[in-house]
C-alpha cells in the first residue's frame, strides 16, 4: 500500500488537467468557479469559449488559462498547452466529454497528428459531470514520460 501512495503523490504534480465548456454558467452556478469568476460574467456578452484549468499546479483552484472564438481554436490551444507542457516526452492523455462525441474526436485526431501519443483514451462522462458542467464540456487530462 505505500509503494500505491508513493506512485500516487509522485504523479499528481504532473498531471494536467484543462477543460472547456459551452458555458461556464454551470460551473459559476454551483460554486466552483473561483478565479474565472469574471470569464463566466464577460462570457455571456461576447459570446468566448474558455478554458480552465484545475489540478495541482493550480492548488485545486479553477484558473483561467485561455479563451478563443470557436471551439476549434481552444481546442487548438489545448493541443498547444499540452505540446508545451509535455514537450518531447511521450503523451498519456484521456479525454471526457458530455455529448460531444464527435468535439471530442476530433482533439484526439489534432492529439495524435501533432503530440507523440503513448495512450489517448475518449470517454464519456457521466450524468452528474453533466449536471455540474453542462453538455459540451470537453475535460483533458494529460502528462508526459520519458
Amino acid at each position: 500500500l505505500n509503494e500505491v501512495i508513493q506512485i500516487v503523490n509522485n504523479m499528481i504534480p504532473r498531471i494536467n488537467q484543462l477543460s472547456t465548456r459551452d458555458t461556464l454558467f454551470y460551473l459559476d452556478r454551483l460554486g466552483g468557479i473561483f478565479e474565472a469568476k469574471s470569464w463566466a460574467e464577460a462570457e455571456s456578452k461576447t459570446g468566448f469559449r474558455a478554458i480552465v484549468e484545475i489540478d495541482a499546479s493550480t492548488g485545486g483552484v479553477t484558473k483561467p488559462v485561455a479563451r478563443a472564438k470557436t471551439k476549434t481554436q481552444i481546442m487548438q490551444r489545448m493541443v498547444d498547452i499540452a505540446k508545451e507542457r509535455v514537450g518531447n516526452k511521450e503523451l498519456h492523455a484521456v479525454i471526457v466529454h458530455t455529448n460531444v462525441f464527435e468535439q471530442a474526436e476530433r482533439l484526439k485526431e489534432m492529439l495524435l497528428s501533432q503530440c507523440h501519443c503513448d495512450e489517448l483514451y475518449v470517454n464519456e462522462a457521466a450524468p452528474a459531470t453533466a449536471f455540474h458542467n453542462g453538455e459540451g464540456l470537453i475535460s483533458f487530462g494529460f502528462y508526459g514520460s520519458d
